[in-house]
């Protein structure tokens, strides 16, 4: 039922954002944006000693700031990871950010961008989940292959706050590597 509850919210977003963005110039990065990503999601630092390298994949939608080079979005993703132990964990980060593109003039637009949001955390076989607050910053580099489609590649870095916890020693730490395909929502201009 929570799949079925964040897919209309994404969904309801990224309608909003094609009503309510501005429409600006000719430069494509301006537009509002629906996308997806996949690629290799790495533990790293103390987490990867539980847990290897595996792929993972999300869908973000972006939308336009009052700030110039300034996108506001939203993330979520489904990452899978399997254990040198006999566990196995999936994560589901749902995370706002900001997204800063750099005054670069030039077709590759280079971005920066943190956020934070929450994580289920589920531990496989054992039926354990929870949800963990999640911080994240990255960057990302991408270029328009026409008008609506942008092709690109992101790296983030994720940190899932478990300290929180009594008993817990660590956090969590993953980088996420992946290709993108994003879309430029608002029409032809």
């Amino acid at each position: 039922m929570k799949k079925i509850i964040w897919l209309i919210l994404l969904i309801i977003s990224s309608l909003a954002t094609l009503e309510a963005a501005p429409r600006r110039g000719r430069d494509p990065f301006e537009k509002p944006q629906i996308g997806l990503w996949f690629g290799p999601v790495t533990p790293v630092y103390t987490t990867a000693e539980n847990l290897e390298t595996y792929f993972g994949g999300g869908l973000f939608v972006r939308t336009n700031s009052f700030v110039k080079n300034v996108k506001i979005g939203l993330d979520g993703s489904y990452q899978q990871y399997r254990s040198r132990g006999i566990n196995e964990m999936n994560l589901r980060p749902v995370y706002g950010n900001l997204l800063w593109r750099l005054p670069i003039h030039f077709p590759l637009a280079f971005q920066l961008k943190a956020g934070a949001g929450a994580a289920r955390v589920e531990i496989k076989p054992d039926r354990y989940h929870q949800w963990d607050p999640v911080f994240m910053t990255g960057v990302e580099t991408s270029f328009p292959a026409g008008k609506i489609v942008n092709i690109g590649l992101r790296i983030d870095y994720l940190l899932i706050y478990e300290k929180y916890i009594p008993g817990a020693r660590r956090n969590g730490h993953v980088v996420n590597a992946g290709l993108t395909l994003f879309f430029n929502l608002g029409g032809r201009r």
